[in-house]
């Protein structure tokens, strides 16, 4: 049971289910964009998945990374010159 849980894509699982509910909402009420809308993201999902891109994959959500400007920003210390 372990072994499936870990096999599955939890992110694209769940961009399947908002995609597919918008599907399904917009084919209810018909109402055309919220099931383009719905079929565009269940085709992002897709493709993100595939190619792991999009929130979600490789921590690429907006976080920002250590890089070296961030380190060397931190190391600089201000030096003070007493003026008497």
């Amino acid at each position: 049971m372990r072994k499936i849980f870990s096999n599955i894509d939890w992110i694209l699982m769940m961009r399947l289910v908002m995609g597919g509910s918008m599907v399904i909402i917009g084919y209810q009420s018909n109402d055309y964009i919220p099931a383009v809308a719905g079929g565009f993201f269940i085709l992002y999902s897709i493709i993100g998945a595939k190619y792991k891109i999009g929130c979600g994959y490789n921590s690429s959500c907006g976080i920002p990374t250590r890089t070296a400007f961030v380190k060397t920003k931190q190391n600089d210390e201000i030096e003070f010159t007493e003026i008497k």
